[in-house]
């Protein structure tokens, strides 16, 4: 899978002063009644967890890319087939370079009697 490089013209950026941000909560409420001072440590307390989870989303996202397949395999089976799967006598398998191959196991010896790579009716997508 190709990276791409994202490029931010100097003309795009825009400089702000940073002065006009506060970080506590409470320098943005003048006066605050008592019955709310409980609801502005609360708020405190949540604008943390969701900063704390923008920092881990990065981690988050690329995990789930890498358990998403980048290839997905399609078989289109005879009854015939799908008998043999079900007995444990065909196994679709691949190998290590990533091709696919059907194996037919005899159900005594459990040891492969025949290989078919790609087998007819399975298709890459």
């Amino acid at each position: 899978m190709d990276k791409e490089t994202i490029i931010i013209a100097s003309e795009d950026v825009e400089i702000i002063d940073a002065s006009e941000y506060k970080e506590e909560l409470s320098e943005h409420f003048g006066r605050v009644p008592e019955v709310a001072k409980h609801l502005l440590k609360g708020a405190k307390t949540v604008f943390s967890q969701i900063e704390k989870s923008l920092y881990t989303a990065p981690a988050f996202i690329n995990a789930v890319k890498a358990a998403v397949p980048d290839v997905t395999l399609q078989a289109m089976l005879t009854d015939e087939q799908k008998q043999q799967i079900a007995k444990g006598a065909l196994k679709l398998m691949t190998k290590k370079d990533g091709s696919l191959m059907a194996n037919l196991i005899s159900p005594e010896t459990k040891k492969i009697v025949a290989t078919h790579n790609r087998p007819e009716g399975i298709k890459g997508a």
